[in-house]
C-alpha cells in the first residue's frame, strides 16, 4: 500500500514529472490500438453473430482496433486492409475499449449509441444532468440499465429493468439508504442507490422494508466446505479480498470473491511451513489463496537464494498464487542504491518463477506490485511508470503469469481522468484507475494484469483522515462501494485483468496509516460494498 512518505514525495515532485506524464495521458486518449486474437476468430460484416463471416483471422495476429459497438462487446478492426467486426472477449487488448469511438454496423463513425442492452454501465452525457422531480421529490438517473428488485438487496428476485439514461422519482428508501423504492412504467421495485445518480436528499424519504409480491430472497451462495474450491477460471477474471484473519468468509463469498490474499513478511531462516496454516485456512473456507511475500522494511541487503527457496517451498504446499515481493521501487522495500528493474527481474523474479513452477506448475506467479508514484531520483525511489518499463525491457514477461498493480489513492470514479482533489493540473495517472491501467497494459501488452491492492479510503465511522490522506476526506462509504464495483466492471470489460484483490476486507488499524478506512466491513459490521461487488460480478 502507498505509505505517507511516498504521498508527500509525490506531491512535491509532481511538477518534475509533467513532461513524462503528458505523453501517457495523450496515449490514454487515443482512438485506436492493437489487439491480438486469443484463438482463430471470425471477422464478421457487423457487430453480432447474425452477420456474415468475412474471413477467419489466425491466432495472435496483430490487428488495429478502430472502433467499437455501443455496448463494447464487438470491436471494429483492420486486418491487413480488410475491415470488419470481432468479438471483444476473444481479443488480447493493448488499450481500453471505451476509448474507441462508437461505430455503426456499416463501419461509419459518429453513430449515436443506443441504450446498452445489458447491465454494463456507460457514462451519462456530460451535458445531461438528472432533472429534478416534481415539488422537490428525489429522483434517480440511471447511468446503466438497472435491475428492479422485489426487496432491498441483490438476493431478491428481479422484477424488471429501467433503461439507461432514465430519470425516475423515488418514493421510499431502505434504513441504510443503500436502496430506493421506485415506480417505473407501473412496475414498482427496489434499485441499488449506489449504482445510480441521485438528485435530491433521499434521507428525507420514509424508510420502508417492503418486499413486493413474489419477491422472496434467493439464498446467498454458501461458502464451499471441506476444502472444495470453486472451479478455476483459466484466462478469466476473478475477485478476492485482502485480510489478516479471514474472519468474514461469508461476506466475501457473498461479494463474489473466490480468492483471499494474505501478506507475509519474509526473513532469512524462515520455513515455508510457517504458511501451511494460512493455505489450509483459505482452502477450508473455499478460497484460492494469494500470498504476497515481501521482506522487512528498509533492507540493506536481500538473500536472493534463500528467498527463492522459500517461495518454492510455499508453492509446494499448495499456494494458488504468490506475489514476488512488494513495491520494490522504494527504499522502504528494496536496498537504497540497488533499486533497479533489471536487478529485480534477474536476481529475484526469474529464479523465483523457475523454482515455483518446478515445485508446483499450477501456482500463479505475480510480479511484485509497485508503489504508484511520480518521484524518480534513481537512488531511493523510482517512478512506477519508469520501473515497469524497465521490467518489460529486462524480459519480465517471460517470468510471470500476471503483472502486479496497486491503485489505492483514488478519490474519483474509475472512469475519471481528472478531478482528483490532489491533481494540480498534471493529471498524473496514479490518481486515476483508467490511466493507471493504461500504463501497465501498455508496458505489458501480452500479459494479464493483477490488481493485488485496489481500494478507496473513507473515514466514515472512524473520523477525520490523517493529513497525508487529506485528498480522500470527501470519499463516502457509498462512493467506496460504487467505485469498487465500477472498477470490477471495467476490469472485466477490458479482458486484460486476471485478478482483482480488494484492499481490504476488515483491517482495523486507524492512525497515520488509516488501513481501516479502506475496509469494506465498516464500523458496526455492515458491508455496503459486498452487495455492490456481487452485482458487478453477476
Amino acid at each position: 500500500m502507498i505509505r505517507n512518505r511516498t504521498l508527500l514525495l509525490r506531491a512535491v515532485a509532481i511538477a518534475v514529472v509533467l513532461v513524462l506524464v503528458l505523453p501517457l495521458v495523450a496515449a490514454a486518449q487515443g482512438v485506436s490500438f492493437t489487439v491480438y486474437p486469443l484463438e482463430n476468430v471470425k471477422m464478421r460484416s457487423g457487430p453480432g453473430t447474425e452477420n456474415g463471416i468475412i474471413t477467419v483471422i489466425p491466432y495472435s495476429t496483430p490487428l488495429t482496433a478502430l472502433g467499437r459497438s455501443a455496448d463494447e462487446t464487438w470491436l471494429y478492426v483492420d486486418y491487413n486492409g480488410t475491415k470488419g467486426w470481432v468479438y471483444t472477449l476473444l481479443m488480447d487488448l493493448e488499450g481500453y475499449v471505451p476509448d474507441l469511438p462508437v461505430i455503426d454496423a456499416a463501419g461509419s463513425p459518429g453513430a449515436p449509441p443506443p441504450a446498452p442492452p445489458t447491465d454494463q454501465p456507460s457514462n451519462p452525457p456530460s451535458n445531461s444532468p438528472p432533472p429534478s422531480g416534481p415539488s422537490g421529490v428525489p429522483t434517480i438517473y440511471t447511468t446503466a440499465t438497472m435491475k428492479l428488485r422485489a426487496g432491498a438487496g441483490t438476493t431478491y428476485a428481479e422484477l424488471g429493468r429501467i433503461p439507461y439514461n432514465t430519470t425516475v422519482p423515488v418514493s421510499a428508501r431502505s434504513a441504510d439508504s443503500q436502496w430506493v423504492l421506485v415506480n417505473y412504467n407501473g412496475q414498482r421495485g427496489w434499485v441499488a442507490a449506489w449504482l445510480v445518480t441521485v438528485n435530491g436528499d433521499i434521507n428525507s424519504l420514509p424508510v420502508s422494508n417492503e418486499v413486493l409480491p413474489g419477491g422472496a430472497p434467493t439464498p446467498a451462495p454458501a461458502p464451499p466446505t471441506g476444502g472444495v474450491l470453486p472451479p478455476p477460471a483459466p484466462g478469466g477474471f476473478e475477485l478476492g479480498g485482502q485480510t489478516h484473519s479471514l474472519d468474514h468468509p461469508g461476506e466475501m463469498h457473498n461479494a463474489g470473491m473466490t480468492w483471499v490474499k494474505f501478506q507475509h513478511k519474509w526473513g532469512p531462516g524462515q520455513s515455508p511451513n510457517d504458511l501451511a496454516g494460512r493455505i489450509a485456512q483459505a482452502h477450508a473456507n473455499g478460497f484460492r489463496v494469494l500470498l504476497s511475500i515481501p521482506g522487512g522494511e528498509y533492507p540493506s541487503s536481500i538473500d536472493y537464494n534463500a528467498y527463492v527457496q522459500f517461495v518454492a517451498g510455499v508453492a509446494a504446499l499448495g499456494a494458488d498464487g504468490i506475489e514476488i515481493w512488494n513495491e520494490m521501487n522504494l527504499d522502504r522495500e528494496w536496498p537504497a542504491g540497488q533499486i533497479n528493474p533489471a536487478n529485480y527481474v534477474n536476481l529475484m523474479l526469474a529464479p523465483a518463477y523457475r523454482a515455483i513452477k518446478a515445485a508446483n506448475p499450477a501456482t500463479m506467479v505475480i510480479s511484485g506490485a509497485l508503489a504508484p508514484t511520480g518521484v524518480n531520483n534513481g537512488y531511493s525511489v523510482w517512478s512506477d511508470d519508469q520501473y515497469v518499463a524497465g521490467m518489460a525491457g529486462a524480459g519480465a514477461a517471460n517470468y510471470m503469469d500476471c503483472v502486479g498493480v496497486h491503485h489505492n489513492a483514488g478519490a474519483t470514479s474509475p472512469d475519471a481522468v481528472s478531478g482528483h482533489p490532489a491533481d494540480g493540473g498534471a493529471h498524473h495517472y496514479s490518481w486515476y484507475f483508467k490511466p493507471t491501467f493504461n500504463v501497465y497494459a501498455g508496458a505489458f501488452p501480452r500479459t494479464k494484469l493483477c490488481f493485488t491492492e485496489l481500494g478507496y479510503v473513507s473515514g466514515e465511522g472512524w473520523g477525520s483522515l490523517p493529513a497525508n490522506f487529506w485528498w480522500g476526506g470527501g470519499n463516502t462509504v457509498g462512493e467506496q462501494s460504487e467505485w469498487l464495483a465500477r472498477a470490477v466492471t471495467i476490469s472485466r470489460q477490458t479482458g486484460k485483468v486476471r485478478l482483482l484483490i480488494v484492499f481490504n476486507v476488515d483491517f482495523t488499524q486507524w492512525g497515520d496509516d488509516p488501513q481501516a478506512g479502506y475496509a469494506i466491513i465498516r464500523p458496526g459490521g455492515g458491508c455496503p460494498a459486498c452487495d455492490a461487488l456481487r452485482a458487478a460480478m453477476q
